[in-house]
Order: structure tokens, then sequence, then C-alpha cells
């Protein structure tokens, strides 16, 4: 009966290590790993590839992020030493939620599956933590990120008009909900 009323009988007051991974995707072979603060460099890199050369975050917002391991997960995913791709995490334990900050990978290395691979990392991370759900903003006009995310369980559950500094585009709103057993020991 206690653990029906204590909302955190699962949650650690702050986040796990995550283990180094060696993963594969249509025949190559990638690292997943934490992302660090040397890493920063190569981040703010990929948002100006992949954002036309702006980078909508700059070096402090990742080190400002980066900076707080016990509630941020950032995962970077790296070919031949090379980070091409990443994605970043906010743990909130009173919410029960790991909210996906933001996520990209390098032009040329984009429809190889890599960000499904990553956010299924996060999915897994998340479930391993006990949080109950995962949530996450997308571009409105990104209808592949879209249904990627809905691919991946997530359900639309709002659009949260001008979101976006610069161009205000919304932002439809999604969230992922875990299920849990609770076991009567």
């Amino acid at each position: 009966m206690f653990l029906k009323f204590n909302r955190y009988h699962k949650l650690p007051a702050t986040l796990p290590k995550f283990e180094q991974k060696i993963i594969d995707s249509r025949g190559y072979s990638f690292i997943l790993r934490r992302a660090t603060i040397e890493d920063i460099d190569s981040l703010v890199h990929i948002e100006e590839a992949v954002y036309a050369g702006t980078a909508p975050w700059l070096l402090r917002d990742f080190l400002s992020e980066l900076s707080r391991p016990h509630l941020r997960l950032y995962l970077v995913i790296q070919r031949n030493n090379q980070v091409i791709g990443f994605v970043g995490a906010a743990y909130n334990r009173d919410k029960q939620d790991i909210h996906v900050t933001n996520i990209a990978i390098v032009p040329i290395w984009q429809k190889n599956g890599l960000g499904t691979l990553m956010i299924e990392e996060l999915v897994t991370f998340s479930k391993t933590v006990g949080v109950t759900t995962m949530s996450l903003e997308a571009r409105a006009s990104n209808h592949g990120a879209i249904a990627l995310y809905q691919r991946l369980g997530f359900l639309k559950t709002d659009v949260k008009k001008g979101y976006y500094l610069g161009d205000h585009e919304d932002a439809i709103s999604m969230v992922n909900h875990f299920e849990h057993k609770i076991s009567d020991n």
C-alpha cells in the first residue's frame, strides 16, 4: 500500500551512469556514449550543419547542460572518432519525466536510422530510471521528426504557438507514456 502513495518509490535522486555501447546500423558500427565538455565544439558544429550555419544552442548553453550530469543526459554517436550526432535530455523527478531537449545528426548521416537508435536508447534508459513519461517538442513543419516520434510511441499532446526563437514557429508537444509494473514485494 505504501508504494501506491509514494510517487518516488523507484526514481533515483540523480541520473545513473550511462554505459558506452557499440551499435550497428545499416552495415556501419558506431559508438554511443555520454557527451563530455570536450564534445561541445562538435555539438555546436553539428547544429550549424543542420540549421544552415546558425546554431540554435550556443557553447554556453551546452556548457550549462553538460555541467549538470546528475539531471541531464547528453549522448553522442560517433564514427571513426568523429561525433556525428547527439541527443540531450533533462531529468525531472517531480514530474517523473525525461524531456528531450535537443537532437541532431549531421546531414550526411541523416536517414540512416541514427536518430531512431538514439531515441530508442534514451527510451530504454528512461525506463530503467523508472520515469513514467518522456516528452519533447518538434517543429510543426518537421513532419519527418514527428512521424519518427509517433513510430516510437509518442503521442501529440499540444501545440505551443510561437515556441521557437527567431522564426516563432509553432511546436508540437509530444509524450511517450511508459507502463511500469510494481511488484507486491
